[in-house]
């Protein structure tokens, strides 16, 4: 039995030896892979959007394993609106909430102008790589230029025109074939520019925004020593569409002419080529800026490419068919079904019957060499094995294996100890036998779906020997076969007992502390409602009467010095009044929360300059003293901390009911508050109003606003009735 087990480990071990040497794999150490999202404009499927994804891919090869693609497409050739890009960008943010990207690679314009609307809510601060953007210039990324860069998209009409009429030296005139949309009308302009340099030699003959059968019938009479221009022919006067390829394949069958392009998706579909802008060039390009900035270089550092990537190409097979020497051509140009010498054709054959030929020489080597070695090995692999259950069985945490009936089947000495028990009495019996009925109850729910996962962490309440009990995490490994099916678990346990004690008591040290804040708070508004009620009646009436007194006496002794008095107590009495309703505004206890904002309001813009917008969508909303006085306290310390801080000249102020909440909102138009901020322990102001929402069960929720300032969203539940 043991010499079978040897052979079978020598075996897995030659096998392991012969794959290494025959199949050449590459050895890289496990790392955590970065996480690109590439966002298209367009549909997939579209030759320019595949294309591009193909470049990027084709310049990150090397990485391509250490990498997790994320692709999405926008389809705005087929749809758009402000409505469609809003229900692209909640998907995004719905999707995508969770993950951190390493780096953000957009394609076309519609994706970049998307990418920098939403970039401070969805990708802020993340890297952004464009590529494909039509007239580009560096205002547009003026706001975004430390964390964008990329290349610009643009077409070579001089470069083709003059490799067109060098290989056809007796051209006479040239027909450019072109549509009137967006970006046909833009390459008009650009060829409009050109014209004069090239008037003197040939004519032009514009063939625009034709209908597709009239098209057909005018290519056929184009005369010889001629060549055709084709530009684009996305839609014709008809108002049908045609995908790139799509219109190049309907005029092909009706010309005799040499047809030239600027668009690399042309080429191989009838036209013999010319200095071609290239998506896979763009997204190879952009793919190179990409590999920098995942070595940590920042896109600040790298200039954009505004020279688009463009090349000679052509394809043999045209050039053979109208008689053009590859001689002719530019030395860097790129040659489609060119023919392959019989090496080239068969070079990757017999490249690996070469490898097939070395790789059995070094297996023959390697195995010559290790059969004198066996008993070496197998004396290794026996120490390994007694050095692999000793750590099982004494290492710190406990172990153990559960079949698909829960039944544990395997278990480390660490685990018996721990439920007081030898190995032989655990193994044999249910993972339950040993658990609480709390737990054998959530075991029972649990189990029979443990085929979903993968890893999962959970807690139990186990019950030792002596009847004590203690509870552990189990990190539990979910087995499976190559088809699938469960097998058994693997699983660590740790003890936590002490932790839970721990948990439990900072829980009701934090519970017992907001109370004791609650009861702080309560006692602050009773002081400041006694002081202010004494501060009114006692002092508000003394000062009254004095003011009466002398209004009395002024009725009948015209003296300026009286009159100085009267003002002064006048003065008081505003005051007093002030002071009152600061400690404690009288609105809350007599009328609503609504009157107490906007009185407050009112002192805020007198006292700051600052402007209030007040938008109360339902009025008269009734709501408890209690929680309404904690409301205007959490308004009040908001509208302190904006005046202080955050440098605004204005502020929206709504609330209203949504469902079940009375939702209060407070957005300044300020510097914004920073995460930091937020974040700080001590920011005992923004504290103190967290521990007053929590006093009435409320939400609070500060944050920085991405179109600049700062917002607070105060969320109380009401019942229905309220």
């Amino acid at each position: 039995m043991i010499g079978l087990k040897k052979l079978t480990m020598l075996r897995n071990f030659l096998i392991c030896i012969f794959l290494l040497f025959f199949c050449l794999p590459e050895h890289a150490q496990a790392q955590e892979k970065k996480k690109i999202l590439i966002l298209n404009s367009y549909h997939q499927g579209l030759s320019w959007t595949d294309n591009i994804v193909k470049g990027i891919k084709e310049s990150l090869k090397a990485m391509e394993n250490s990498i997790d693609y994320y692709i999405e497409y926008m389809d705005t050739k087929r749809f758009y609106g402000d409505k469609y890009f809003e229900k692209i960008f909640n998907l995004m943010k719905q999707k995508y909430s969770g993950i951190k990207f390493d780096l953000i690679i957009v394609s076309d314009n519609d994706a970049l102008l998307f990418t920098m609307k939403h970039y401070q809510r969805l990708f802020y601060e993340i890297p952004v790589i464009f590529c494909g953007i039509n007239n580009f210039n560096d205002s547009l990324i003026e706001k975004y230029r430390k964390w964008f860069t990329g290349v610009a998209e643009e077409t070579d009409v001089r470069g083709t025109l003059d490799i067109a009429l060098k290989l056809h030296p007796n051209t006479q005139r040239v027909y450019i074939i072109n549509d009137i949309t967006t970006t046909g009308l833009a390459m008009k302009k650009g060829l409009l520019e050109i014209f004069p340099e090239f008037s003197n030699k040939i004519s032009f003959i514009m063939l625009e925004n034709p209908d597709m059968k009239e098209l057909q019938k005018e290519v056929e009479k184009i005369p010889p020593k001629s060549i055709i221009l084709l530009l684009l022919v996305n839609r014709d006067k008809t108002g049908n569409f045609f995908a790139y390829e799509e219109s190049l394949d309907l005029l092909y069958p009706h010309t005799n002419s040499p047809i030239y392009s600027v668009w690399d998706f042309y080429l191989g579909r009838g036209i013999i080529g010319g200095k071609l802008t290239s998506a896979f060039l763009q997204g190879k390009k952009a793919g190179e800026l990409a590999l920098q900035v995942l070595q940590g270089k920042s896109p600040s550092e790298i200039p954009v490419v505004k020279e688009s990537p463009n090349e000679y190409m052509f394809d043999y097979n045209e050039l053979k068919r109208f008689n053009v020497s590859l001689n002719r051509l530019p030395k860097e140009s790129r040659i489609i079904n060119l023919p392959e010498s019989f090496f080239v054709k068969y070079r990757k054959t017999l490249t690996m019957i070469t490898l097939i030929f070395i790789g059995l020489s070094l297996v023959i080597v390697i195995l010559t060499i290790n059969i004198s070695k066996r008993k070496k090995i197998e004396e290794e692999l026996r120490i390994s094995e007694e050095k692999y259950r000793d750590l099982y069985d004494n290492a710190p945490d406990m172990y153990h294996s559960v079949d698909k009936n829960g039944i544990i089947i395997e278990c480390n000495e660490t685990e018996a100890k721990m439920l007081g028990y030898k190995k032989e009495e655990i193994i044999g019996k249910p993972i339950t036998y040993f658990m609480t009925e709390e737990s054998k109850k959530a075991q029972a729910e649990f189990f029979p779906n443990i085929e979903k996962y993968s890893f999962i962490q959970v807690e139990r309440d186990f019950i030792r020997k002596d009847g004590s009990v203690f509870t552990a995490s189990l990190n539990v490994y979910v087995e499976v076969d190559e088809k699938g099916n469960f097998v058994k678990t693997k699983t660590i346990g740790r003890d936590i007992t002490y932790r839970k004690q721990i948990e439990e008591e900072l829980r009701k040290s934090r519970e017992a502390l907001r109370k004791l804040s609650v009861y702080l708070q309560n006692i602050r508004e009773n002081e400041r409602k006694e002081i202010a009620k004494e501060i009114h009646d006692e002092l508000g009436q003394s000062l009254t009467a004095l003011k009466l007194s002398l209004s009395w006496i002024k009725k009948r002794v015209e003296d300026e010095f009286l009159n100085k008095k009267l003002t002064i107590v006048n003065a008081l009495i505003k005051q007093v009044q002030n002071i009152s309703n600061r400690l404690r505004p009288s609105l809350i206890d007599y009328l609503t929360l609504e009157d107490a904002i906007m009185w407050q309001v009112k002192e805020f813009e007198r006292n700051t300059s600052i402007v209030c917008n007040v938008d109360i969508a339902e009025h008269g909303i009734k709501l408890s003293k209690n929680v309404s006085l904690t409301l205007f306290r959490i308004f009040q310390e908001t509208l302190t901390n904006i005046a202080r801080h955050a440098n605004a000249t204005e502020v929206d102020i709504k609330m209203f009911r949504s469902e079940a909440s009375i939702l209060l909102i407070i957005k300044d138009n300020g510097i914004g508050i920073s995460d930091e901020k937020i974040k700080s322990p001590e920011s005992f102001g923004l504290m103190a109003m967290r521990e007053r929402a929590y006093s009435i069960n409320a939400t609070l929720d500060i944050h920085r606003s991405y179109e600049g300032g700062t917002e607070i969203i105060i969320s109380v539940p009401v019942r229905n009735n309220d």
